[in-house]
């Protein structure tokens, strides 16, 4: 049976809806060609403690947040006066030889004309959340399944390496094609490295068990506390989700 390796297939889908038009007029970048982006978590809008710090270098993963941003509108239509308790995320890109920064307070993107939307929108708090947790892992949050990123935790990492495909076989018993999702773990106290599959195919994807230290830690793919997971993203918890 020929397997093929989707991991940039499964990168592709992970931003929607896509940016539309001529990506260079984005109203929210000078230059989109972007190369690099650090995402900087602050503990509040008042104190500059940070909380989480990550460098994404991959230019295919930038280029598809930069899209996303894109696709806000890229003038507010009002002013808003934050709490100093607000949360706070800087996000720098590098583009070309320039640096460009966006700020994120409380899940609203300040757009550049240094003004808010005012209108609840779905994209803009998922995305909010989604940049935030990849600077700040924690159990129990949603992540964005980025392929070969590592998602530091206490005393573990983990990284999606990708999906394996099986299609359909031609003129054999009809099983329906499946996939294997592949997650490494490595405990960082000793160093060990283990791959954790997760397969989905006539039944939605399991949860799996993993050990590290003494402790039982499950990662999840389908669904957690009523919330979908599948197919953009993952999380890690201590407890099995509820069934039904």
């Amino acid at each position: 049976m020929k397997k093929t390796f989707l991991a940039m297939a499964a990168l592709c889908g992970l931003f929607s809806p896509q940016a539309k038009g001529d990506m260079a007029k984005s109203a929210w970048f000078k230059n989109t060609d972007c190369t690099q982006l650090d995402i900087i978590n602050y503990k509040s809008l008042s104190d500059d403690k940070t909380l989480g710090f990550v460098s994404i270098k991959d230019k295919a993963v930038v280029k598809l947040i930069v899209d996303q941003i894109s696709s806000l509108p890229g003038k507010g239509d009002e002013h808003i006066s934050f709490a100093k308790n607000t949360k706070r995320t800087l996000l720098s890109f590098k583009c070309g030889s320039e640096w460009q920064s966006i700020e994120i307070y409380g899940g609203k993107f300040k757009t550049p004309a240094t003004t808010f939307n005012s209108a609840k929108n779905e994209t803009e708090e998922r995305l909010a959340a989604d940049l935030e947790s990849i600077a700040t892992p924690k159990l129990e949050a949603r992540m964005l399944k980025l392929p070969n990123h590592p998602f530091d935790f206490k005393g573990f990492r983990i990284t999606f390496k990708g999906s394996e495909h099986t299609p359909q076989p031609p003129g054999g018993p009809t099983v329906g094609p499946t996939s294997r999702h592949l997650f490494e773990i490595g405990d960082q106290n000793s160093g060990n490295t283990v791959t954790v599959s997760i397969f989905e195919g006539q039944v939605p994807p399991q949860p799996q068990a993993f050990v590290v230290g003494k402790k039982i830690y499950y990662l999840i793919t389908h669904s957690f506390a009523k919330e979908p997971l599948y197919p953009k993203y993952f999380l890690v918890s201590e407890k099995l989700p509820r069934r039904g």
